[in-house]
C-alpha cells in the first residue's frame, strides 16, 4: 500500500470536485440518471472516515452551506427539505432550490459538517399521508442513492427508503388561477434525487467559497503547506459559486 499525501488527496478532491460539477450539470439538463453519478461522487467526498473530507480533516474546519428549509415555520413554508415544486402546465415536479428560497424568510447560516451531514431534513410519509417531521438525513440519502440505486452498487432496498422513493411520497398540492382553484394533485419525480442535487449544490458552493480560506489559515498557523486549490467552473474561472 502507496499511502497518499495530503497533496494527491487534495488533488483528488479537486477532481472529484469537477466531476461532481459535470454530474449536475448533465442532471439539469433532464439527465435525471446522473443523480446516480452524483451519489457517487458525494458518497466519494463525504461519507465515512475515508472520505475526501476525513482523511483532509477538513470537518471541523469547513463550514458547509445549509439551503434547508425544515426549520422555517410550516405556515410559512412552502418547501420540503431543500426542494421546491416546479408548477407546469402538466401539473408539479420536485426541483433542487439551488439559490431560491422562501421570499421574506432568513437563510440558516452554514453548519459544521457533522450537523449538517446527520441532521434530518427529509420528511416521509405513512398509512396516513404526509408527516412532517424530518426522517432523513443527507448522510442517509447520499448513502441510499449510492448504495442502494446503483451509485456504488446494488444493495435491497430500505423500506423507508423504498416508501420515500418509489412514487409512495404522498405529498399533493392544488393551484389558484384567479378565482379557480384546481383539484389536488401528487408532485411528481422522485424527491431523493433532487435532494441529492441540492446537496450536490450546497458541497459545490461550500467548497468553493470556503476551502481556499480554510487552506490558507492552514498555512499561516503553520499547520500545512498545501497550496490553496484552483476551483473551476465550466468556463475555466476560479472557483465562483455555482
Amino acid at each position: 500500500m502507496v499511502r497518499r499525501s495530503d497533496q494527491e488527496l487534495l488533488e483528488e478532491l479537486r477532481r472529484q470536485y469537477e466531476l461532481l460539477k459535470g454530474a449536475c450539470s448533465r442532471y439539469d439538463a433532464s439527465d435525471e440518471l446522473e443523480v446516480i453519478n452524483i451519489a457517487a461522487r458525494l458518497r466519494v467526498m463525504l461519507l465515512g472516515p475515508n472520505s475526501l473530507v476525513g482523511r483532509l480533516h477538513l470537518a471541523k474546519d469547513l463550514p458547509f452551506r445549509d439551503t434547508s428549509t425544515h426549520h422555517l415555520g410550516p405556515d410559512h413554508n412552502p418547501c420540503i427539505a431543500n426542494l421546491g415544486v416546479e408548477i407546469t402546465p402538466t401539473g408539479a415536479r420536485w426541483r433542487p432550490l439551488l439559490d431560491g428560497w422562501p421570499e421574506g424568510q432568513l437563510k440558516p447560516p452554514p453548519q459544521r459538517f457533522h450537523a449538517w451531514w446527520t441532521e434530518p431534513i427529509m420528511p416521509a410519509t405513512g398509512p396516513e399521508g404526509y408527516d412532517p417531521t424530518p426522517r432523513h438525513s443527507r448522510e442517509d440519502l447520499v448513502r441510499d442513492v449510492a448504495n442502494q440505486d446503483g451509485g456504488a452498487h446494488v444493495d435491497h432496498r430500505d423500506a423507508t427508503y423504498d416508501q420515500l422513493t418509489r412514487e409512495h411520497f404522498t405529498y399533493e398540492i392544488a393551484m389558484r388561477v384567479g378565482d379557480r382553484v384546481s383539484r389536488y394533485q401528487p408532485v411528481q419525480g422522485n424527491p431523493a434525487y433532487a435532494c441529492l442535487r441540492q446537496i450536490a449544490h450546497e458541497v459545490i458552493v461550500t467548497l468553493s467559497a470556503e476551502l481556499p480560506a480554510v487552506l490558507a489559515g492552514r498555512v499561516r498557523q503553520g499547520r500545512s503547506r498545501l497550496p490553496q486549490p484552483l476551483l473551476t467552473d465550466p468556463t475555466g474561472g476560479n472557483a465562483p459559486a455555482e
